[in-house]
């Protein structure tokens, strides 16, 4: 009887043993999506006041060995939606349908078309307004720049070519960072931040580069800026300073600015005084007028604004 038990407890375990179902496979990643994009959400590039300074990366299957910094800012705040989405199965890229229920809606940045075209993206966050002041958000993306160009090579990307890319506050610091380019503080203590913070090419969607200009427009105005908050607790000096337009020199990356002739946040002429102030420094520039377009870009306007982005950046950026 005994034995009869044990040959049918044994038949049991057998049974069960076939029918469950398969261990999941090693080369399984929650992190890499069907489009085989790795996506590495919160990388950690410093700290301040307790709190993580992170980006998330985008690299797509066959890198073509180039980078876009993608700087999440409106209103000089982090507060920008990711580009990938969680689910059961791990993460995935954001959809069209996602973009345009992201709050706010970025239909005018869409990262899918760099990834298809072997960009490596970088989306990364500052310390945000009120909290932290312009100085304080500009040094948080240079360190972020220099990180990044520090560990270039693990990231499957050339250091000498990098592009930044924003709209609005993010279009001002692009252009800032790309025109203040200046050699890393040979003091720092961490190596990194001894490297230069240069990049090859900048897109700028609708930004402010005359920031003195900027606050007398807001000041003269009853529509809403989201940037006025920061500029106006600045002094006149810090304004000029802060302005991209008053830091340009000659070894200025080539810039592009895409600015709609209908936008009463950040006037037109922010964009086309910078555009003209770069050609007559010698620097490469093209100004790109959408007819119509307020603050960001939507439909078609959002499209030729993305196509004019990424051709500009395939023309700077891949060998």
């Amino acid at each position: 009887m005994y034995q009869h038990c044990l040959i049918a407890l044994l038949l049991v375990v057998f049974l069960v043993g076939c029918t469950a179902p398969p261990p999941e496979k090693a080369d399984q990643d929650p992190n890499v999506t069907p489009e085989g994009v790795r996506i590495t959400p919160d990388v950690i590039y410093g700290h301040k006041f307790g709190m993580a300074l992170t980006f998330d990366m985008y690299q797509p299957q066959n890198q073509n060995g180039a980078g876009v910094i993608w700087i999440n800012s409106g209103g000089f705040r982090s507060f920008l939606p990711n580009f990938y989405k969680q689910t059961t199965d791990g993460l995935r890229l954001a959809t069209l349908d996602d973009y345009e229920q992201m709050t706010p809606p970025l239909r005018d940045v869409n990262i899918t078309q760099l990834l298809t075209r072997g960009f490596t993206v970088f989306a990364v966050r500052h310390g945000s307004s009120p909290k932290f002041d312009l100085a304080e958000i500009v040094s948080d993306l240079r360190r972020a720049v220099r990180f990044i160009r520090f560990h270039a090579s693990d990231y499957g990307i050339d250091a000498e070519r990098l592009g930044l890319w924003g709209g609005s506050a993010g279009g001002h610091l692009a252009l800032f960072l790309g025109n203040t380019a200046e050699i890393g503080n040979s003091e720092a203590a961490e190596e990194f931040e001894k490297d230069t913070g240069r990049v090859a090419a900048v897109v700028a969607y609708f930004p402010l580069s005359d920031l003195i200009k900027q606050v007398a427009n807001d000041e003269q105005n009853a529509s809403f800026t989201p940037a006025t908050p920061i500029l106006q607790n600045m002094t006149e000096e810090q304004l000029g300073e802060f302005s991209p337009i008053n830091q340009i020199s000659s070894d200025d990356p080539p810039t592009l600015i895409v600015h709609g002739d209908k936008d009463t946040e950040v006037p037109i002429n922010q964009g086309e005084s910078m555009h003209q102030a770069l050609l007559k420094a010698g620097i490469e520039s093209k100004f790109i007028t959408i007819s119509g377009a307020g603050h960001g870009f939507e439909g078609k306007d959002a499209d030729r604004a993305l196509a004019e982005a990424i051709s500009w950046f395939e023309e700077h950026l891949i060998d």
